[in-house]
């Protein structure tokens, strides 16, 4: 390992930025699941990405991208959009997506964003095709930018949004399932949400390799593929109140700009 390599006990880097601009959400409710009442769409009129990195390590969007000759620290999505989207939340027993969605919004109270009295709602699962209004996936590649990195941790967690504001705390529903290689059940890692990481669950950091951590191999000869599906979960609530953090009384049309902090722990420095 270089000296460079061996010089920071932790590197972090910031991996994504999203931007929703949201109008006429749809939730309801079901056991804890909290939806939108009046549409069953929401409007995203832009979704953008953007990924910065430590000098210990390079980050591309794509496979090719990560070996080249000229290193990249970060990488940029904007431009990237995606309209009309329909809130979900994580189902394991859906195959494919493992995300599901309601599909009788009008059993739902528009104030809190809970099922109305004596309803029973009816879920679908997310299809595998055609499903670009429920989420979307961004996927970076990472490597090590001089030799093979050992790492002890290689977490993920989101930043909190500046435009997080209790009386419209739709953007605490914006959450990301995190997938390593593929998007199946086990290269699952975790779920975070904004509301996690506001207030501090178990759920805020999502470790990419549990137990024994991971070898971060050289941009030359292989990477890591973080897929991030990001979306607005259905199923969040305050916890104190018990209302739908996304509910058709408080929603705003502003956007939401959230990011993504990857923070990896040399093995190495790390005993």
């Amino acid at each position: 390992m270089t000296q460079i390599a061996k010089q920071s006990l932790m590197i972090t880097f910031v991996a994504v930025a999203l931007i929703f601009a949201i109008v006429g959400f749809f939730f309801a409710d079901h056991h804890s699941l909290a939806w939108f009442s009046e549409n069953d769409e929401a409007t995203a009129t832009g979704l953008s990405v953007n990924a910065k990195i430590s000098p210990n390590l390079v980050i591309g969007k794509s496979a090719e991208q990560i070996k080249q000759d000229s290193l990249l620290f970060s990488v940029d999505f904007s431009g990237t959009a995606r309209k009309n989207m329909i809130a979900v939340t994580r189902d394991e027993k859906v195959e494919g997506t493992f995300l599901k969605y309601v599909k009788d919004h009008y059993a739902v109270d528009h104030k809190t964003g809970n099922a109305k009295p004596g309803m029973t709602l009816a879920f679908e699962g997310v299809p595998v095709e055609n499903n670009e209004p429920y989420f979307i996936d961004y996927t970076v590649y990472i490597a090590s930018a001089f030799d093979p990195l050992a790492v002890s941790s290689l977490s993920a967690t989101i930043v909190i949004p500046d435009t997080v504001d209790d009386l419209h705390p739709y953007p605490y529903a914006v959450s990301i399932d995190f997938y390593v290689g593929e998007v199946s059940e086990s290269a699952y890692r975790g779920t975070t949400s904004v509301a996690d990481c506001i207030h501090q669950t178990e759920r805020a950091n999502v470790e990419l390799f549990p137990n024994n951590g991971t070898t971060v191999p050289l941009n030359t000869e292989g990477y890591i593929k973080v897929i991030m599906r990001c979306y607005f979960d259905g199923a969040l609530q305050d916890p104190q109140t018990g209302v739908a953090y996304v509910n058709s009384n408080t929603v705003r049309t502003d956007g939401v700009v959230i990011g993504v902090d990857f923070t990896a722990v040399d093995a190495e420095t790390a005993e």
